[in-house]
């Protein structure tokens, strides 16, 4: 209210009881007396009220930051989920502890307890505004992520950091969406090994000095043993962060990409299965919030390439990006391929040497054979009627025409199984020491099989079903083996019971050329002296004095 306002009302006032001496005698002893007292003792409660307000103010400003630093609560607001960091692992955590833990030390420090639960709502919508992604974890919590990867899923710690700093562009949203990327999972293996098209020529992106690609999206190639920890890690963040597009630029197959758009992820390639570690599983927040540190902290993940001094990890996952088809094969050729005149590969033989090369380089199938085989018709002459190449050959090749004359001779569709190293070692025997048996090894063997034979169920990458050997009878070997068990424990009168290991050890004292896995031996035993084996799984001294 203005002062032309108060002049009119007290003139009002006045003008109305001027003529009541009772009434204007009261109107001037507030206006004298009361009124001026009223008024100081009004200034002097709002003075210490406001004082009073800027004091809790202070003391819950500063309650809230010491409380926060103290407690590492973060909020994830798409799951509405709380979450707790101990210094190792990120966990969540119930809203109702983290209000009991708030009113609890308030009441305990007694200065707040008259803004006890506005502290409490400052303090939780403090916690509401810290992402758990824009944490900076501890070295611990970092290491801890690290050593889950490697070396378990890739070779070298920086392998493990640059996928982690990849998975963070995506949780950051630093990739742009890839409408326009091939459904490459529906790839046939033996026509794709894949080039470009003109098709994929639009959109390219483009790269700064540092070579970060600062165009389009960038399509990352990864072997399909990850598809199980992609699949868990994209539905995981999903859930915390509402990010799905994790695995929308991360491919198990190359298809008609744009080379310089695309970078390889390098994995432990020794490993033939990768399995889902339940560490992983249970600690996967950590992973991710991990991943988009290292994101914000190298800026994407061609600035970490940019950055890593580990040479042969750059030059692996810019392969592509620095590379066309006619250089890929000509690399291949290069190493693989011998100039020999009168000798010939036909096409089936190409074609395994191609795959077999880009195995031992960890490289996806990265052009079609049309593309391929067009080059190479440039290169060499080329027989259409027979569809071989003229007049080179490869070191390869004696050992694949030998393991396919081993197999079509000496290997039977029956109900068994042989598995892989069994495999090796009756090859090996075939080959009765020849110089070939020096460049034999699992890995290839599965490469020729999975390629000249791929009718045949292979289990876990070692169990080859449905097939036997016409040189070795393995449960013939165990029958046998356990006779002259049982005639040794008859012969020194045991008294006391064996166990299925001492029966294995002798097995392989005998110096078999081969011997059968303990798990077979077991379950051949298990089969023929099921009476003679107690509960504890041992065998009893009835067996041997039958």
């Amino acid at each position: 209210m203005d002062t032309i306002n108060l002049h009119r009302i007290l003139d009002e006032l006045i003008d109305k009881y001027k003529n009541n001496e009772y009434v204007y005698g009261r109107l001037c002893n507030y206006l004298e007396k009361l009124l001026p007292v009223a008024l100081d003792n009004s200034v002097t409660v709002h003075k210490q009220r406001e004082e009073r307000k800027k004091q809790l103010t202070t003391d819950r400003d500063e309650f809230t930051s010491r409380f926060l630093q103290k407690n590492n609560y973060f909020y994830s607001s798409y799951s509405e989920l709380f979450l707790h960091y101990d210094g190792i692992h990120f966990k969540v955590y119930s809203e109702d502890d983290i209000q009991h833990q708030i009113l609890s030390t308030i009441s305990n420090e007694h200065h707040l307890m008259d803004w006890k639960h506005k502290t409490n709502i400052a303090i939780l919508k403090r916690i509401k505004e810290k992402s758990p992604l824009s944490a900076i974890p501890e070295s611990a919590t970092i290491q801890y992520v690290i050593n889950l990867l490697y070396p378990a899923y890739f070779s070298t710690r920086n392998q493990a950091k640059y996928f982690l700093t990849l998975i963070g562009d995506f949780l950051m949203a630093k990739h742009g969406s890839n409408a326009g990327a091939c459904a490459v999972d529906t790839c046939a293996v033996d026509t794709c090994a894949a080039d470009t098209c003109a098709a994929d020529s639009a959109g390219e992106g483009t790269t700064d000095s540092t070579g970060t690609s600062t165009g389009a999206s960038l399509i990352y190639i990864i072997s399909p043993m990850f598809k199980e920890f992609l699949r868990e890690l994209s539905n995981q963040s999903n859930a915390f962060f509402g990010t799905s597009a994790i695995s929308n630029n991360i491919k198990f197959k190359f298809y008609a990409h744009n080379y310089k758009n695309c970078r390889l992820i390098q994995f432990n390639n020794k490993n033939k299965k990768l399995l889902l570690n339940p560490d992983v599983l249970k600690h996967m927040i950590d992973l991710l919030c991990v991943s988009a540190h290292y994101s914000q902290r190298y800026g994407s993940a061609d600035a970490f390439l940019h950055k890593c001094g580990e040479t042969a990890l750059v030059e692996h996952a810019l392969y592509l990006n620095k590379n066309t088809a006619e250089s890929i094969v000509a690399k291949f050729l290069e190493r693989t391929i011998t100039v020999l005149p009168s000798a010939r590969v036909n096409s089936r033989n190409m074609i395994f040497l191609w795959k077999h090369y880009l195995a031992e380089q960890n490289i996806p199938n990265v052009v079609f054979y049309s593309t391929m085989k067009n080059i190479l018709k440039e290169k060499y002459t080329y027989d259409e009627e027979t569809d071989c190449f003229c007049d080179i050959t490869s070191a390869n090749l004696p050992l694949v025409s030998k393991f396919i004359k081993f197999w079509d001779t000496i290997i039977n569709e029956e109900d068994a199984e042989i598995e892989i190293d069994e495999l090796l070692g009756l090859f090996k025997q075939w080959l009765n020491n020849s110089k070939i048996c020096l460049n034999v090894n699992e890995s290839l063997l599965l490469d020729l099989i999975h390629h000249f034979y791929p009718d045949i169920s292979i289990v876990d990458n070692k169990f080859i079903q449905n097939v036997k050997s016409s040189l070795w009878d393995k449960r013939t070997d165990v029958i046998n083996a356990l006779e002259l068990f049982k005639l040794k424990c008859s012969e020194q009168e045991e008294e006391f019971t064996k166990s299925l290991n001492d029966a294995y050890e002798y097995y392989t004292s005998l110096n078999n050329p081969i011997n059968v896995s303990k798990r077979f031996f077991e379950k051949i035993a298990v089969e023929l002296i099921n009476v003679h084996i107690d509960a504890d799984g041992l065998i009893k001294a009835s067996w041997w004095k039958a």
